[in-house]
């Protein structure tokens, strides 16, 4: 691969490179928003952590089980009440923000091995 590329070996690897720096300018803003709806989720999760781990949740479901007749109707997802459906957001957000950090790390770790698409193409 020393040797001078000939003209069409030349265009067609910098339209190629070039696509995918198009590409790349498309995704930049959609990957700052999803930063920003990451950092917003993150706050819910936390006041939705200092509800269920700060003794309200407790002080809530005994009175439940007391009898207070409280409506516990949803829009369709589990009610916060439930004995999982707060535990399991929790577990599910952990995976999420491990995902993220591993994918984090990779793009930056010089070491990482390139995509394998990546690696064929050398």
């Amino acid at each position: 691969m020393n040797s001078e590329p000939t003209l069409a070996e030349a265009q067609t690897r910098i339209d190629e490179i070039q696509q995918l720096y198009r590409e790349w300018m498309q995704w930049q803003p959609k990957l700052q928003a999803a930063q920003s709806d990451w950092q917003h989720a993150a706050a819910i999760m936390q006041k939705l952590a200092q509800f269920y781990f700060g003794g309200e949740y407790n002080r809530y479901y005994n009175a439940l089980a007391n009898g207070l007749d409280v409506d516990l109707r949803t829009q369709g997802e589990y009610s916060v009440m439930s004995e999982d459906a707060l535990w399991n957001a929790f577990g599910e957000q952990q995976t999420l923000a491990w995902q993220w950090l591993r994918a984090a790390v990779a793009a930056l770790d010089p070491e990482a091995q390139p995509a394998p698409e990546a690696r064929n193409q050398e």
